[in-house]
């Protein structure tokens, strides 16, 4: 129940936007390029016009990801497309009443795919859920929400045709990846000579968040043990943030006291430069028991150079507006800072790229990315790769600082490990 609230929360949200800009982009194992397909959806009777696309089609689109990632050749939409409504139509033979619409819109890909992406989306938006069993969704057991539905998964009873179609998704206007372009590394530090860097590690299990990293058991706290050895042998030094201290740094009208999350701090001089890493554990969730984390993000946006995060990536709710209004204090993007944010999560690249890009937009900057990279997954991330992720983007930025070096953007995407379609943006 509580997926398909969350479902159809975001479904309002999901805006279907035209004439979204064409970033540049890096990445080992995709590329972008422009999708095009036709859809269509089973429709109640005398619907209006203007239900259409928030009711139907915005919330059939919800379940694009789930067969997209569940591929093995994978691929995921960004938040940008344009939907064309072609008509209803009245099929013949069941008397069920359908709109069709034209979907155009860009498309993170696998490097294997070239000429068509198999696009595949339930009929019947109400009826999905009854006839859809845990087989039919990855990780069905635990994660029953549209992101992750899977129709061709083994022992899943849904049948093409009847519960979902299938359509050939065009691939056209192919955008190609950088090839020699580097991180803006003499812009991360402030007029102090200070590098500040965020990074949060979100609880796999929320219950798991409200306990030290120390000797927690969840996925997640493990990761932020191998970041803290790495960051010790890196040279820093360490104290603990109380969260007083938090509170009146966020100027947040809420308190932290009943979560109030673990954060250390770590500092190194590199000749007049200052590097300060915060390093966040706790629940990274909406609601309350989040506040910690907003503030994290907080000072992030207004204070940092880099921001790191590490955790479930809430269909694309963690938005700024919405963790400003949660803490009681506007979040205000520095948009005059070059800033690296980094979303290792659940298909990122959909959730927090245009957001992100579109609050650091300013009259100089109309789309944001001249101060600003913005590095995503394409498909969902393991938390067993979070660490790599970390360690890999960070030390880059560490060894500039001590040594001048300077490695490419190219080097650092070719760098991690697994394959998760993961990307820089604003990359150029």
């Amino acid at each position: 129940m509580l997926a398909r609230l969350l479902s159809a929360a975001f479904a309002g949200s999901l805006l279907l936007l035209t004439g979204s800009p064409a970033f540049a982009y890096y990445s080992k194992d995709s590329y972008e390029a422009e999708v095009s397909f036709t859809g269509m959806v089973e429709i109640a009777e005398d619907t209006p016009d203007y239900i259409l696309l928030p009711s139907y089609i915005n919330r059939q689109l919800l379940y694009l990801a789930g067969p997209l990632q569940a591929a093995p050749q994978k691929a995921a939409a960004k938040n940008d497309a344009k939907v064309d409504v072609l008509g209803k139509h009245r099929d013949g033979k069941t008397g069920k009443l359908y709109v069709r619409y034209r979907y155009t819109g860009t498309f993170v890909l696998d490097n294997g795919l070239q000429d068509i992406v198999k696009i595949r989306l339930p009929l019947n938006l109400e009826e999905i859920w009854e006839r859809s069993t845990d087989k039919c969704f990855s990780w069905g057991e635990k994660y029953r929400m549209a992101y992750f539905w899977a129709p061709l998964n083994k022992g899943c009873p849904l049948v093409d045709g009847v519960d979902y179609s299938t359509s050939d998704g065009a691939i056209v206007a192919k955008r190609a990846n950088t090839a020699s372009t580097a991180p803006a590394y003499e812009r991360l530090a402030d007029g102090n000579g200070e590098i500040r860097i965020v990074l949060t590690f979100g609880a796999d299990d929320d219950r798991n968040g409200s306990s030290t990293p120390d000797k927690n058991t969840d996925y997640n706290a493990g990761n932020y043990r191998d970041v803290r050895k790495f960051l010790l042998g890196q040279g820093f030094s360490v104290r603990t943030v109380a969260a007083d201290e938090r509170e009146r740094e966020c100027a947040t009208t809420k308190s932290l006291a009943a979560s109030p999350g673990h954060v250390e701090e770590f500092t190194r001089k590199d000749g007049g430069r200052k590097l300060v890493v915060r390093l966040f554990w706790g629940i990274t969730n909406i609601g309350a028991d989040s506040v910690a984390f907003f503030c994290m993000a907080k000072e992030a946006a207004e204070r940092g150079s880099v921001f790191l995060y590490a955790g479930h990536s809430r269909v694309g709710l963690l938005d700024l507006t919405y963790m400003g209004e949660q803490i009681g204090a506007p979040i205000k993007m520095n948009k005059d800072r070059y800033q690296i944010y980094a979303f290792f999560g659940c298909s990122s690249y959909s959730y927090y790229n245009l957001s992100y890009f579109g609050a650091k937009a300013s009259k100089d900057d109309p789309e944001g990315t001249k101060n600003a990279n913005i590095i995503t997954n394409g498909v969902t991330g393991s938390f067993a790769s979070m660490s790599d992720f970390t360690v890999k983007t960070l030390g880059p930025i560490f060894s500039w600082s001590a040594r001048g070096t300077r490695a490419s953007w190219q080097q650092i995407m070719n760098s991690y490990s697994e394959k998760f379609l993961t990307g820089v943006n604003g990359d150029g």
